[in-house]
């Protein structure tokens, strides 16, 4: 295990928006994380984890913000806030019933052009019992589709956009926490439900998002959903395809052997596990000493690697073909949780590197190859999720406009509802 060896000072100054609590970084890896902006969108709420939203190109940035419930709440205390790309500054906010804000208030948007206008839409899973679509321009609200049709709910997991073969266009597949599941067309318009109640599951807990992938290789995509206790593979039309009774928190899915299928990786406490994604065989189960998280943008195809975030501070990568590990290294000396690590090449040498957090209020920059740290950035603020990449200068024509090239910044979503926007060198 790598030990983290710097420990950042952070500083407290008083704002008008409030405290705005300073982040320093470490550059003794041989790289650097410094703080471009920190958004003024704070909260008298630590547990914001919903992450941030930004478009394919990194033009519009959106982050979720939510209030804990109290008197005097108002319909902006809880809503969805495009930042400026240069800044960080507000540019519109959308509205809650303040009757309905508490920290699940908003999902992570999916930020994407569904009809092929040219424009972008923000689409967000609220505690409205709503899926809504907001203009990405102005943030006017377009359209919104309930999340259920008999209790109400909310979403936990961000909306994922597909081309599924029910209508023009692309869909929006959104699951709810109680695990209801629909396709909406670019309208708005509900093309299906399904529910895991469909196969006898009525007590089931979704909080990741839909994976929309061609699981069998028969030319078809399948849309897969996982709750705490099983995993449901819907077929394009929302039919039953098959489910396991194989705890699936998060869900992920690659190539990691010879075969056509694809490996759907589910994880949940203590254990992460690959099952073939023609017939839900497991092809290997790695069990580990305490409750891990990963998303899709951990996990690399080419290198056959996922990396996973502990509840005990530590970084792993995995084998995906063998579920052998690799490495491991601990990125919180406290033992924090570390949330889902993302993978990209930050800086464009060519060299994939993992950008992990931990509820501690850091950021680690990893070599994606053994693990070594190659940066640090500390603020004194908890962190509840994962990070967003998103090149924020890019330019009209779609290349950075800064001279670094088409590379990422880190954005990251710090528990008090601030966001902080990171640059990487090396």
């Amino acid at each position: 295990m790598r030990g983290r060896t710097v420990v950042a000072v952070a500083v407290v100054v008083a704002a008008l928006a409030g405290v705005v609590v300073l982040g320093v970084g470490s550059s003794n890896g041989g790289g650097e994380l410094t703080e471009r902006w920190v958004s003024d969108t704070p909260r008298q709420n630590d547990r914001n984890h919903h992450a941030v939203g930004a478009s394919e190109d990194g033009r519009v940035v959106v982050a979720p913000v939510a209030e804990s419930p109290k008197p005097g709440l108002t319909d902006t205390s809880c809503t969805l806030a495009r930042l400026a790309t240069d800044d960080g500054a507000v540019q519109w906010r959308t509205t809650i019933d303040p009757e309905r804000c508490f920290t699940h208030a908003l999902t992570e948007p999916v930020v994407t052009d569904l009809d092929g206008d040219g424009q972008r839409t923000v689409v967000s899973a609220t505690t409205e019992n709503a899926l809504v679509a907001y203009d990405a321009d102005d943030g006017s609200e377009q359209w919104r589709a309930p999340l259920s049709t008999g209790e109400p709910s909310y979403g936990y997991g961000r909306p994922t956009v597909a081309d599924l073969p029910v209508s023009p266009g692309r869909e929006v597949v959104v699951s709810d926490i109680d695990g209801h599941v629909a396709a909406v067309t670019a309208n708005g318009t509900v093309a299906w439900r399904a529910s895991f109640a469909d196969v006898g599951d009525d007590d089931v807990i979704v909080q990741s998002p839909p994976v929309v992938t061609d699981a069998d290789a028969d030319g078809e995509r399948e849309v897969v959903v996982g709750s705490y206790d099983s995993l449901l593979v819907l077929t394009a039309d929302g039919d039953v395809a098959w489910n396991r009774s194989t705890p699936a928190q998060h869900v992920a899915t690659t190539q990691a052997d010879d075969d056509a299928a694809r490996e759907l990786l589910v994880g949940n406490r203590e254990r992460v596990t690959a099952l073939d994604g023609a017939t839900g065989e497991t092809q290997w189960s790695t069990a580990f000493e305490t409750s891990v998280q990963f998303v899709s943008a951990g996990v690399v195809e080419s290198t056959d690697t996922v990396s996973v975030g502990t509840f005990t501070g530590d970084v792993v990568a995995l084998d995906a073909t063998t579920g052998e590990e690799r490495w491991r290294t601990t990125v919180s000396g406290d033992g924090q949780p570390v949330w889902s690590p993302v993978v990209a090449d930050l800086n464009g040498d060519g060299e994939r590197e993992v950008v992990a957090t931990s509820r501690d209020g850091t950021v680690s920059v990893l070599a994606a190859d053994d693990g070594r740290v190659l940066a640090t950035y500390e603020r004194a603020v908890p962190i509840e999720t994962f990070v967003t990449l998103a090149d924020l200068d890019a330019g009209t024509n779609g290349t950075a406009s800064d001279g670094d090239g088409p590379t990422p910044e880190v954005l990251v979503r710090y528990g008090d509802g601030r966001v902080v926007a990171l640059d990487y060198t090396r």
